[in-house]
């Protein structure tokens, strides 16, 4: 049997962290979450998957044989219905990623929502069988210079209970 969790810090495992990534949000686009929360305090349209190879042409035919970046693979996951949850920290860093998500709900409507909080400060990203959290920031700096410590876990309990906390806390306040 796999292991409940994984510990991976940074930047010593910034690969590993990079990988983590991609098999995470490959993983949601072949069996996709019904419901993808994202909390990050700072957030940037990071490179996700690297398709230089254009290894990921099944999953997305008209991506480019180059980097996607996240806009690209939430846009993706929302196309295949996913509901996109986001909690970010009111901050000038986070304008252009905030930008990107009003493009997508325009797109898409109410399968995207967020809200910005004045002092939000949690770091996570949960899926329908996997929790990720840790002091990363979704941002270049967190996933490959600063030293960040992420946890992720799979057991069912564990998930099921952050699931009910970002429910109970944070469904009726997204827009």
């Amino acid at each position: 049997m796999p292991p409940a969790s994984r510990d991976l810090h940074g930047p010593t495992q910034s690969r590993a962290i990079r990988d983590l990534f991609q098999s995470l949000f490959v993983a949601e686009l072949i069996n996709p979450s019904p419901k993808l929360w994202f909390f990050f305090a700072w957030i940037s349209d990071v490179e996700i998957l690297d398709n230089s190879a254009r290894q990921f042409a099944a999953l997305e035919p008209d991506w480019p044989a180059t980097t996607i970046r996240l806009s690209q693979v939430l846009q993706a996951l929302l196309s295949r219905g996913v509901q996109v949850r986001l909690i970010i920290r009111e901050h000038g860093h986070n304008d252009y990623f905030i930008a990107k998500l009003q493009s997508l709900k325009a797109r898409h409507g109410d399968l995207v929502k967020w809200t910005i909080e004045k002092s939000f400060h949690a770091k996570g990203l949960l899926g329908a069988d996997y929790f990720l959290s840790g002091s990363m920031n979704l941002t270049l700096t967190g996933i490959s210079v600063n030293g960040e410590h992420l946890v992720l876990r799979t057991d069912p309990a564990a998930v099921a209970e952050q699931a009910i906390e970002l429910e109970s806390r944070w469904e009726g306040l997204l827009k």
